[in-house]
């Protein structure tokens, strides 16, 4: 069904600017897979995608960039289509291909679909170009298709204002004035693991925590008075530093995206947009120190940011640096790349709603993917679904990074059965 290309163009924000100009760190797409026990309706799911792709006119653009000016295009008679994949292949390498195979903004729409079908089950995968939003955006996007798949309609009611102005008309000028005064560029840590490292093959790795183990470690950090991203964020610390190098010190940056709906009424939270900011909490080694004392200091620190205006001032640099087309941004992301990005990312996609996620067909298993962060930084994806916590990281260089990347997610782990 093809789209109407006299739909309107969207703006292109300062959000969509800054993952433009990352991708030379990162490859920017970002994965929802569904693990189903039954078959999908393939000309339904179709029917559903060509719906959602007419409901936002922005999954039917491209990014048009000429001397750093950007705007947004609609492909004309575009007909949006979900890939069927059948044979013999394992799903784990079917799903490995898709998530890590890049997409070109400025020619081919964000949003792809995938259906993995073997032995009477299947497997959706719903991947997405950062450029046009963020897992949270993404997320809502996915609550629209399993709408429009089983009722022909989409139920969920979106905010169609895409840009972070909305954020900003939430604070008053001088809140605005002290996080622009707070504001710096962050700094990476040492890497953890030195390269060169191949951009391929893209490998998943990925860790699932046993059913019910996400209430016990919630339970476990309220009653210490902090948040479970807060354990998990702890945890991270004690596997990064259990894997220095020997001549490695000091406190070490952390990056911990700020989804910045958060300030937006609940009603206007549901946006298709990058409106996503971060924090960088530093925290350093101490000799013979308890998972709870390093919760304690971790908590202390997200608990400072969170006072002073929750990401703010990352988002305000965001906003200067897109300024006459990012031309700071991309200069900062060439320098990070030629430099290795080492940056690790400890990224909270949160719960993935099974009710809102109906397609008609048992549902055995959702999580999230995120980009590719070229070795040796690493995006560590959280999500959780039906009370079960899933650790995942896709990354480059199989042969080299995936090793180290496994004993990461591992320690990690290890850190959160201690928590008692």
């Amino acid at each position: 069904m093809p789209v109407d290309s006299a739909l309107p163009a969207c703006p292109v924000t300062s959000g969509d600017i800054n993952i433009y100009h990352a991708r030379v760190i990162a490859d920017q797409q970002i994965t929802f897979v569904l693990h189903f026990s039954s078959l999908l309706d393939l000309d339904r799911l179709n029917r559903a995608f060509a719906l959602l792709v007419r409901t936002f006119p922005i999954l039917s653009s491209v990014i048009r960039v000429k001397a750093f000016r950007f705007r947004r295009e609609q492909v004309p008679d575009y007909c949006p289509e979900a890939k069927l994949a059948e044979g013999n292949e394992p799903v784990s390498e079917v799903i490995e291909r898709f998530t890590g195979t890049a997409c070109d903004p400025e020619r081919e729409p964000s949003l792809k679909l995938l259906l993995i079908r073997r032995s009477g089950r299947d497997t959706l995968c719903f991947k997405i170009d950062h450029v046009a939003t963020d897992a949270s955006g993404l997320k809502f996007l996915l609550y629209a298709l399993a709408s429009a798949y089983a009722k022909g309609n989409i139920d969920p009611v979106f905010n169609p204002n895409r840009g972070d102005g909305q954020i900003f008309r939430r604070f008053s000028l001088f809140a605005l004035l002290n996080a622009a005064r707070r504001a710096k560029l962050p700094r990476p840590g040492q890497g953890l693991i030195t390269g060169p490292f191949d951009a391929q093959p893209t490998f998943i790795e990925q860790l699932r925590l046993e059913h019910g183990e996400q209430e016990r470690l919630r339970a476990a950090a309220k009653q210490a008075g902090a948040t479970l991203n807060d354990v998990l964020l702890a945890a991270l610390y004690r596997a990064v530093w259990q894997l220095r190098q020997a001549d490695q010190a000091g406190a070490f940056p952390v990056m911990v995206p700020v989804d910045m709906r958060r300030y937006l009424p609940k009603h206007r939270q549901a946006v298709v947009a990058n409106l996503s900011s971060a924090v960088y909490p530093s925290l350093a080694p101490v000799s013979g120190e308890s998972l709870p004392d390093t919760l304690a200091r971790v908590t202390a620190i997200m608990q400072g940011f969170k006072r002073k205006s929750f990401g703010l001032p990352a988002l305000i640099l965001m906003k200067l640096g897109a300024m006459r087309g990012g031309r700071m941004m991309q200069s900062r992301y060439q320098l990070a790349a030629s430099r290795q990005s080492r940056f690790i990312c400890l990224s909270n996609f949160g719960v993935i709603d099974k009710a809102l996620c109906n397609f008609g067909a048992p549902l055995s298993q959702a999580y999230g993917v995120g980009p590719v962060q070229y070795a040796p930084g690493l995006l560590l994806a959280v999500s959780a679904f039906d009370s079960t916590l899933h650790l995942t990281v896709q990354g480059n260089d199989a042969e080299r990074f995936q090793p180290f990347v496994h004993n990461f997610l591992n320690s990690i782990v290890s850190e959160l059965a201690r928590w008692q």
